[in-house]
């Protein structure tokens, strides 16, 4: 695809109100996104005792929203380009809420199966819908900034919303946990076809639709392209490795690793949370040291070896202070935050019209890179 060569109207600034409505509307999902997903984890002993599963048949049951959300991030990326983000991000919303309400309702695995499935879709539009949006709303040199703000907002909230998620299901059933997860679903996906809009530039492009090949036949055109570059798969690697570390240490090992070493669960469970604080900050911050020192390829270096050296201390420290392990933790965070300045880089060599293919593409890869390792 070719972008307008025409300049945008109207926005590309920081000063224009509507490029925030957008940008928060985008946020509001992907913050959406991160409860529904990461609350399984907090509610599947509870779902285990109610549908009589056992902890191996959750867990299996838990991967079938991974699977989904890996499948559909490409083609997410190929309908925001084709049919723009109101379309694609109301019917992620719509997919997600109505997989939470059937996961309320669920009478056995095979609601909460399809109720997944359904859940993982939708969430596969989060991060791809987030990047185009900042990508068509924005000038491409401020993708960076605002971006790394968008992942700052949405790891805090994920932070106290895995909090939240802890304290509600003390209080009301898991069912009625996802209840509210799904009618929030439903007020987020009015405010999406309500607001949603696209720039001026960007709907003329859209009234060419006709003159494009099919869905599938632009996609894999727009796929090819971007699987030639060298550098997209540099860049991929990178953001693989950071979101891989951020998975693994936050959700799946960090806890167990931490009670090994003689930490309690209360708190081995709060030192992990600061992860995800250090991942707010250093998604932010990792576009001020690259603005500094004028290089994408030296801070990524530079936050990769420090992500390592946080690792190993982690991982050979066998008798870790508190204090150390909080820095510890919130150091391997922060360093994982350049995988945010893999989206910037990717905006440098790709072309506007085919933003949404390529936002996809790498989190198609990122999350594939991070299930591997």
């Amino acid at each position: 695809m070719i972008a307008s060569a025409k300049k945008p109207t109207g926005h590309g600034g920081l000063r224009h109100p509507r490029a925030w409505v957008m940008w928060s509307l985008a946020v509001a999902y992907v913050v959406y996104k991160f409860q529904t997903q990461s609350s399984y984890a907090v509610l599947n002993s509870s779902i285990a005792d109610s549908l009589s599963l056992t902890l191996s048949q959750v867990g299996e049951i838990g991967a079938i929203y991974a699977i989904c959300y890996a499948v559909v991030t490409i083609p997410a990326g190929g309908l925001l380009d084709r049919y723009g983000a109101r379309l694609v991000l109301s019917a992620g919303a719509a997919s997600v809420a109505l997989g939470a309400l059937i996961f309320a309702f669920a009478r056995n695995a095979a609601f909460v199966v399809v109720g997944q499935a359904l859940m993982g879709i939708g969430g596969a539009v989060g991060y791809p819908g987030l990047a185009y949006l900042t990508r068509i709303w924005f000038d491409v040199r401020h993708f960076g900034t605002v971006f790394g703000i968008a992942q700052t907002v949405a790891a805090m909230a994920n932070t106290l919303g895995q909090a939240a998620i802890g304290y509600l299901i003390l209080a009301v059933t898991w069912k009625n946990v996802l209840l509210l997860q799904g009618l929030i679903g439903i007020f987020l996906l009015v405010a999406l076809v309500l607001l949603v809009r696209e720039p001026e530039d960007k709907h003329r492009d859209s009234q060419q639709i006709a003159v494009r090949p099919s869905f599938w036949g632009g996609l894999f055109r727009d796929l090819k392209i971007l699987s030639t570059q060298a550098l997209f798969w540099q860049v991929a690697l990178i953001s693989g490795l950071s979101f891989g570390t951020v998975l693994g240490v936050g959700i799946i090992w960090g806890i167990k690793l931490l009670v090994f070493k003689g930490f309690d669960p209360t708190t081995a469970s709060n030192i992990n949370s600061t992860l995800w604080f250090g991942f707010g900050t250093g998604a932010f911050l990792v576009h001020l040291v690259a603005d500094r020192l004028r290089s994408f390829k030296l801070t990524s270096i530079i936050f990769l070896s420090c992500d390592v050296i946080a690792l190993l201390m982690l991982t050979m420290l066998s008798q870790i202070p508190t204090i150390i392990a909080y820095g510890i933790f919130l150091s391997v965070g922060f360093f994982a935050g350049v995988n945010t300045m893999c989206y910037t880089m990717t905006t440098r060599f790709c072309d506007k019209a085919i933003a949404g293919t390529a936002f996809g593409l790498l989190t198609c890869m990122s999350f594939i890179a991070a299930a591997l390792l």
